[in-house]
């Protein structure tokens, strides 16, 4: 009875040091020898919140340490989106995000994550082990100190580092950053892809977007929405926000009431049942 016990007691508790099914270590380093880590990764039954199966504690109150202090987090999220829904402001030493492959639209398909870096000595250093990111849903992962709103077309202040290429990079003070008390959190993002992702730029997010026209556009409240005739029976509309989120769907046009959602670009999505998708940039201010 007492090893039956025992088995079962085992077994509730496997949920609570579950495994993810991707993760690895990112380390930093910064000018004067101050070193921090943080572990990242995707599971499908991750969350885009905490997950406590997965080993990420909110870390939020606790004051940052001294020289360097770097933590993955929600704060740039909170920002733009995830206040809308709900979701709970974080930081932590550990993020495992929901995985997601083999897309062909980017704004649906990459799990991106941000990271709080606080340091008194830049430039930092980053670096991990670039043989971790040989799979077919992780060989397109990055890391970019360019926002998620335009980081496929990078300028030549900003970096994007593809994890299976380098081992590390070294950087400056992000022009993304936050003040937190009297810390300044500069913020940087790592999206965990496959390599279908690296190929993407705004061109290619433009497929046969000469079908819909939206006025106004940009829009402050709502958006209307027409369709050439020649792109068939509409199938539905959905609409993403930069952060690859779905903010919105529905079976059918007109248009859309955008009056609540927060300034920025968004990406609209028309699916025909004869002529495949379009794809089309809206502007909310």
């Amino acid at each position: 009875m007492k090893k039956l016990c025992l088995v079962l007691v085992a077994i509730s508790l496997f949920p609570l040091c579950q495994a993810q099914q991707f993760s690895f270590q990112m380390h930093f380093r910064d000018a004067v020898g101050n070193r921090d880590s943080i572990t990242l990764g995707y599971d499908p039954a991750a969350t885009d919140s905490l997950d406590a199966a997965f080993g990420e504690v909110n870390v939020i109150t606790t004051p940052f340490s001294s020289g360097l202090d770097v933590r993955t987090g929600s704060i740039w999220f909170q920002s733009y989106a995830w206040t809308q829904y709900g979701l709970t402001a974080f930081e932590s030493k550990t993020q495992i995000v929901p995985e997601a492959c083999g897309g062909a639209n980017f704004w649906s398909l990459s799990p991106i994550i941000g990271i709080q870096v606080v340091s008194d000595h830049f430039p930092v250093t980053a670096s991990w082990d670039r043989n971790l990111f040989n799979g077919p849903c992780s060989n397109g992962s990055l890391f970019t100190g360019w926002s998620p709103n335009g980081w496929w077309d990078v300028g030549p202040s900003d970096f994007r580092e593809i994890l299976s290429q380098e081992d590390s990079v070294s950087f400056y003070q992000s022009n993304h950053y936050y003040i937190k008390g009297t810390d300044t959190l500069y913020i940087y993002w790592v999206a965990l892809t496959d390599s279908t992702f690296l190929g993407m730029g705004l061109g290619d997010l433009q497929q046969n977007a000469n079908v819909i026209r939206t006025f106004p556009n940009p829009v402050k409240d709502y958006v209307n929405i027409q369709c050439s005739p020649a792109f068939g029976e509409i199938a539905g509309i959905a609409l993403y926000n930069s952060l690859g989120q779905l903010v919105y769907a529905s079976p059918q046009l007109p248009g859309i009431d955008m009056a609540g959602f927060p300034s920025g670009m968004y990406l609209l999505k028309v699916s025909s049942k004869t002529a495949g998708i379009a794809l089309h940039k809206i502007f909310k201010i």
